[in-house]
């Protein structure tokens, strides 16, 4: 979409803002900001950004059968970018739970059982609307020996762990999701390592957890070598360090902060070839811990509108790799869809924005709250029986 100004992007983001609002007028409900704010405000502006990112990249697949990273750097950083700094907010909230453990230990239970009732419900209605695409593709006929197919299942069920290969012989099945899974085996490192931290740090661990969870992260790890993601939960942590500093605190809420802020992520969107090297991370990761000390890029990251956004973040980043291949095979049709001008996809993309933000909601209010919501019930009904 090189004949595009990149200032385009700005009307399927209106989209998505209305879009919001509506639903904001039409679904209220009760406000508790959380404890940093601006996080919240964060994530779905971040999630939406990979939606765009993704688009772009649909419109060169379809005419070169090659999915690779936008040539122009703010295209590739929608995506890059906001994952990066995904992987800062996970590594943030939990180093600061690490650090509030001296005084309020953590409830390892709880924890985990959180971590897996907010990921799974929704991926794996993700993974069961991916496979019956592959299903419908294939006419639900098996197209590989039944032992392929299930190594296929079992890797995609496991958050793509042990890879992404192709289901039943549909080829490139990673890009009916745009491939956005491969993010999650990072998360789960990360949560896995948690125990080992903690102990680092001399917080309170039971060894025999952090001997089981190390070795479950150094299986994932035998799977995801890319170091310099460690960087970006690296950078994470120490924005949690800082944002317990009030001096700190104090500059990141003043005036020149959010432009800083806007600097440090211009020069990474705009300069930088990719996200992933230490240079733009620092930059990112300064960005990021001036975010999560309160700077609110002059209240847009704290409104209302920004912050149920955020709520939807998991979904837009989960689902809308579904909704472009659907939208661009299905209803559209690949063979008239690579016919189209720069003008008429991004024309299509912002059509999208609204109903990705709908069906966002609808996950979010139909499968991820209701199954956050059983946290509670589920580490009380186990420690009833196992005391």
């Amino acid at each position: 979409m090189s004949t595009l100004h990149p200032a385009w992007v700005l009307l399927p983001w209106l989209m998505a803002w209305l879009t919001i609002g509506l639903i904001a007028r039409l679904a209220p409900q009760s406000e508790t900001p959380g404890h940093f704010a601006t996080i919240d405000g964060l994530r779905g502006h971040l999630a939406f950004a990979v939606f765009l990112h993704h688009g772009v990249i649909w419109h060169a697949y379809l005419r070169t059968g090659v999915w690779t990273a936008p040539a122009l750097p703010f295209y590739n950083q929608l995506g890059q970018s906001s994952v990066a700094l995904f992987f800062m907010i996970t590594a943030f909230l939990f180093t600061h739970k690490l650090l509030d453990s001296a005084e309020r230990p953590i409830d390892w239970l709880r924890l985990y059982t959180s971590r897996v009732l907010r990921l799974t419900p929704l991926y794996l209605v993700a993974m069961a609307m991916l496979i019956a695409v592959c299903g419908t593709l294939t006419d639900w006929h098996r197209q590989v020996p039944a032992r392929e197919l299930r190594q296929a299942l079992w890797h995609w069920l496991g958050f793509s762990i042990g890879g992404m290969p192709d289901i039943n012989g549909v080829p490139h099945t990673f890009t009916l999701i745009a491939g956005v899974t491969w993010s999650l085996p990072y998360e789960w490192l990360f949560y896995l390592a948690l125990p080992c931290l903690a102990l680092a740090m001399r917080r309170q661990a039971p060894r025999w957890l952090a001997a089981l969870t190390l070795l479950g992260a150094l299986g994932i790890w035998s799977h995801h070598k890319q170091a310099i993601m460690l960087l970006a939960f690296a950078m994470g942590g120490v924005a949690a360090w800082l944002a317990r500093r009030p001096a700190f605190r104090q500059w990141a809420q003043g005036r020149l902060a959010p432009w800083l802020v806007l600097l440090a992520l211009g020069h990474t969107v705009v300069t930088q070839p990719t996200a992933y090297a230490w240079q733009p991370l620092l930059a990112l990761g300064l960005a990021f811990a001036l975010i999560a000390a309160g700077c609110t890029l002059f209240g847009s990251l704290t409104s209302r509108l920004s912050r149920r956004l955020g709520d939807l973040g998991y979904g837009i980043y989960l689902l809308h790799g579904l909704l472009l291949f659907a939208t661009l095979h299905f209803a559209v049709g690949e063979n008239r869809a690579v016919l189209w001008s720069d003008a008429q996809h991004a024309t299509l993309l912002t059509a999208l924005a609204p109903v990705v933000v709908v069906l966002a909601h609808a996950a979010f209010r139909w499968v991820e709250a209701p199954a956050m919501a059983q946290t509670g019930r589920l580490v009380a009904w186990w420690r009833t029986r196992h005391p």
